[in-house]
């Protein structure tokens, strides 16, 4: 059930919402960590979410608002598919000036785009009415057109300060748009489940013996499955079993998990994974691989740190900082000869236990009232 914002709440305490237009996966779940981590440094924030959002199992206030939106882009897209979405965004930007209009929040924290190509035109007209914060999980999107340098810089540039994981994604974002970005920790989950490798193996219906690699969340280009059937198909009979575990955004990787069904050593299951579908994934395995053309973050490195599993990732440089700095496993070069060494190597240690998510949420707080204090001083 949607929840309202508490009356009898202290008139002192600052009032935040995050806006998060995604329905479901690694997104979504951040953002609902953002909120338990602001909860525990004595801030009870309210999550403006898509309609279409997935039930929450927990006690967070979540507004359903924002309208569905499909996810992707067809192959053939005509007018029509152009129209619905600049008709979704204006819904979306409507839903959003509402709330704001109603609530008066302190902060409005966007964690996601709601449509790159005009988002910059309302968090400008935001700005001006309120403290404004934007989470670039990515500084670009992996599968990006020509345009998309202009109009991240255009968003990064209308808010009050930009939000990323990392010292190198700062940089990306002072190189692209000229701003200083705060760097916080991405915060790991602390709502898992915890169950042993044996049992987890057991309930995803595993070999309860032997070496498990998981590759895991959407299959879409960027993710880099290519290399994995290389891999596989090179190291034949001597290849680990690897579980694949998610729904295909991509009809151009099909050819990709066929190669890897052929060799015999991996077991394939398309379909949407939810959260706990990827928790069991995570503990049933040995190591998680990220074997990703371009990335900087991913929701399931920190799911393997909360999990005790270690990562393999590709060492494409933000992923490859995010990586090193969280001591998650290591990052090594996009060939063949290196994933298969790392694949039936030694195994990697697991990752040390991460921070808790408390100081996540204070973090978070720092940057709200420093924005707060800066507006302040320019008024």
């Amino acid at each position: 059930m949607d929840k309202s914002p508490d009356p009898r709440e202290t008139s002192d305490a600052l009032r935040v919402v995050l806006v998060d237009p995604s329905s479901r996966g690694g997104i979504a779940a951040y953002t609902r960590l953002v909120a338990r981590a602001l909860r525990l440094a004595d801030i009870e924030a309210e999550i403006l979410a898509s309609v279409a959002l997935e039930l929450a199992d927990d006690d967070l206030r979540i507004e359903r608002r924002l309208p569905a939106d499909r996810w992707g882009k067809p192959d053939r897209a005509g007018p029509g598919f152009y129209l619905r979405r600049i008709l979704t965004w204006y819904g979306s930007a409507r839903a959003i000036r509402s709330y704001v209009r109603r609530r008066h929040p302190d902060v409005v924290h966007f964690q996601a785009p709601l449509n790159r190509r005009f988002d910059a035109f309302l968090l400008r007209r935001m700005t001006r009415r309120v403290a404004v914060v934007w989470t670039a999980h990515d500084v670009l999107p992996f599968e990006q057109s020509e345009r998309d340098p202009h109009w991240f810089a255009s968003i990064y540039r209308a808010v009050d300060r930009v939000v990323v994981h990392t010292a190198l994604a700062a940089e990306a974002v002072h190189s692209l748009a000229g701003v200083a970005a705060a760097v916080i920790a991405h915060p790991v989950p602390d709502d898992i489940v915890c169950v042993s490798r044996l049992e987890a193996r057991r309930r995803l219906d595993l070999p309860e013996e032997g070496r498990i690699a998981a590759a895991l969340g959407f299959i879409r280009p960027y993710k880099g499955y290519g290399l994995l059937a290389d891999v596989w198909e090179s190291l034949g009979e001597d290849a680990p079993r690897l579980l694949v575990l998610g729904e295909l955004l991509a009809e151009t990787e099909r050819p990709v998990i066929e190669r890897l069904e052929k060799t015999g050593r991996a077991d394939v299951r398309l379909g949407y994974a939810s959260d706990l579908d990827l928790q069991l994934a995570v503990a049933a395995s040995d190591m998680l691989l990220l074997p990703y053309v371009d990335a900087s973050e991913s929701g399931l490195l920190h799911l393997s740190r909360a999990l005790g599993v270690p990562v393999i990732a590709s060492d494409t440089p933000e992923l490859a900082a995010a990586v090193t700095s969280s001591a998650a496993g290591v990052a090594i070069p996009r060939t063949v000869d290196a994933w298969s060494a790392a694949v039936t190597g030694e195994l990697i240690p697991p990752p040390p236990e991460p921070p808790d998510l408390e100081s996540v949420g204070r973090a978070h707080l720092a940057v709200y009232r420093e924005v707060l204090a800066e507006r302040g001083r320019r008024e």
